[in-house]
This record gives structure tokens, C-alpha cells and sequence, in this order.
């Protein structure tokens, strides 16, 4: 049975776990967020050993030639050595400048690097990871343009298990300071492409807030084809940035914004009642099918239905654009 050292302690890996896994089940303090090697929290750094290529897939050529690996992908075969990251994976210091409750459950929080001219290389739409002075990391989509307006704002759900809403919710304030790392994530406006083809936005909850940012991009750089927004939540007070979205509507004639709810009982005339995932499907132009673009955010069945259906339907897979973050089973140890 593989071990994996870390800390100056062995673990014993159980049949189908990775070293992320073997760690938190042995109660190590590992930052981890998606398990899926997306939002790359769970860096660790080899150390007299070779990670696998799949561990190091995806990350900075800088961070790979130092041996640095994601502790959720890495299956070890035979016995590994693991530390934390050194100086290789660079953070930012930044401090909070906005809390505001957008609605009953969700917080607009605006965050400022210390240094404005820090190297952060953020497109709207990316998602960067988080970490408040306690040390708990997450990872958060950026809902704005920061090269443009100097500050990254983030639209974080009040979860009830969650460290780092509880944080945010009940103890943060104005002026305190979080750590950056990243930007990471493929979910972007392409300016370089085809600027007449179809882009379908689609979202649920705070998976609003990458969306916002890419449709900014789009508008901003001129995109010419027809874009939708489909914005879905449970009931209207639960939808947000309706006047936002509904300016840009009247100051772009080649943009529409859907607000879809579940439940409308009082017949609220800014949204519809439905099926977000139904509308979506229906804003599939036939006649387009092969050029349009469709960003996807939400929870992952959402995301992932959509995403089937939408190349079912006949969307390129390369045209459809998320970045789910899926919670991977963790097997029980025999």
C-alpha cells in the first residue's frame, strides 16, 4: 500500500484515492476546493519524486518544472513525499473595499490589490481563488473587468456549511485583507473569433457573476451577433442586477436578458415563470447552431445537462464554454 509522507508523518493510501483524499481523511490541513483539478487549490509540491503528468496538468510551465502538483489528481502507485507550495506559487495581498447584500442570500464583494500594478491577468469570466486571514481558501468567478476598473468583484451565495461564506457574512469588513491567487479557468469572451455569432448565456444563482463579466467583455468589444442572457432562480427576489441587465438591453439592441424563476406567485412583470434549462434550449437559434457560443454557470447538474443537450442539439463542443465545480466521491477506506 503506497504511503504518502507529508509533515514528517507517513499516510497509507486506500485503494482509489489520491493524495488530497489520503490527507484530508488523516485530518492534514490541505486547502482543496473543487476536487476536480480546476480551481487548483490543493497545490502541492513534490519533493524527491516525480507527480504524474495528470497532476500537473494544466498548471503554469513555472509551477511544473518546480514539482508542483494537484493533490486531487495525483493516484499515487508507489510511496510520494509532498509539502505544502513554496515560493513558486505566488499570492496578492488585497483588502476588502464593498460588502453589499445584492439580495437575502447572495454578497457583491469587491476586493483591491495592494499593488495596482500587481501581475494579474484576469479576463471576466475567470474565477480566482480566495483566501481570508484564517487561511480557508475558495475559489470564486470574477464578474468584472479588472484591467479596466481596478478592483475584482466576486458574487458569493450565504451557504450554510460554508467556511468561507460564514466568514464573509458574519465577521468580514471593510479594509480587512484576503490573499489572491490565480486567475485560472477557460469560461471567457473570445474577442479574437467570429464577432457576428450567437452568444447564449445561461446561469443559475451566483453563477450570474462570471456571465455578467463576459457579457461586459462582449459589449464592450464590440460583439455584433445576437446575445441572451437566461438568468434562473427558485423565486423573483432571488434574481439580481435586473436593472443593470435591463439598461443594457435598451442600450443594445442586439442584447435581451431573461430573467426565469421557478415560482412567481405575486406575477412579478421582470421575470417569467418556467424552466431556465427549457429556455435555454428554446434560444437555440436551428439555424445557427454551428457557430453560436454558449457559456454555462451554475450548480453542476445544471451545467451539465445543458451542456449535453446544447451538443445534442447540434452546439460545437468547442463553442460551449463552463467551469463546473464537482465535488469527486471520496472512496471509503476498506
Amino acid at each position: 500500500m503506497p504511503q504518502v509522507a507529508f509533515n514528517g508523518q507517513q499516510y497509507a493510501v486506500a485503494d482509489g484515492e489520491s493524495v488530497l483524499d489520503c490527507l484530508l481523511r488523516h485530518e492534514q490541513a490541505v486547502p482543496y476546493s473543487c476536487k476536480t483539478g480546476l480551481c487548483q487549490s490543493c497545490l502541492v509540491q513534490a519533493v524527491d519524486c516525480t507527480a504524474p503528468a495528470k497532476a500537473s496538468q494544466g498548471l503554469k510551465a513555472t509551477l511544473q518544472a518546480s514539482g508542483h502538483a494537484l493533490a486531487c489528481q495525483w493516484m499515487p502507485d508507489g510511496d510520494v513525499n509532498v509539502q505544502l507550495p513554496g515560493g513558486a506559487v505566488s499570492t496578492t495581498a488585497a483588502q476588502i473595499t464593498q460588502l453589499q447584500l445584492l439580495n437575502e442570500v447572495v454578497m457583491k464583494l469587491l476586493v483591491k490589490p495592494a499593488a495596482r500594478d500587481a501581475s494579474i491577468e484576469c479576463r471576466p469570466g475567470q474565477y480566482m481563488n480566495l483566501i481570508n486571514p484564517a487561511g480557508v481558501i475558495r475559489s470564486y468567478s470574477v464578474a468584472n473587468d479588472y484591467q479596466r476598473d481596478g478592483v475584482l468583484e466576486f458574487h458569493i451565495a450565504n451557504t450554510a456549511q460554508g467556511l468561507f461564506t460564514k466568514w464573509l457574512f458574519n465577521e468580514a469588513r471593510v479594509g480587512d485583507g484576503v490573499e489572491l491567487r490565480g486567475p485560472a479557468g477557460t469560461c471567457f469572451y473570445l474577442p479574437s473569433t467570429d464577432q457576428n455569432e450567437p452568444l447564449l448565456l445561461s446561469a443559475l444563482g451566483t453563477g450570474l457573476a462570471p456571465l455578467y463579466g463576459i457579457l461586459q467583455d462582449a459589449l464592450t468589444n464590440g460583439h455584433r451577433g445576437p446575445i441572451t442572457l437566461i438568468h434562473g432562480s427558485g423565486k423573483p427576489e432571488l434574481l439580481y442586477y435586473q436593472d443593470e441587465l435591463q439598461a443594457l438591453t435598451q442600450q443594445y439592441p442586439n442584447f435581451s436578458y431573461h430573467g426565469i424563476v421557478l415560482d412567481n406567485p405575486r406575477g412579478i412583470s421582470t421575470c417569467t415563470q418556467g424552466d431556465a434549462e427549457q429556455e435555454t434550449l428554446a434560444r437555440l437559434d436551428p439555424s445557427r447552431l454551428g457557430d453560436t457560443r454558449v457559456y454555462l454557470c451554475g450548480n453542476p447538474g445544471f451545467v451539465q445537462r445543458l451542456r449535453k443537450q446544447s451538443f445534442l442539439k447540434g452546439v460545437r463542443s468547442a463553442n460551449i464554454f463552463c467551469d463546473a465545480f464537482v465535488e469527486r466521491a471520496v472512496p471509503s477506506p476498506a
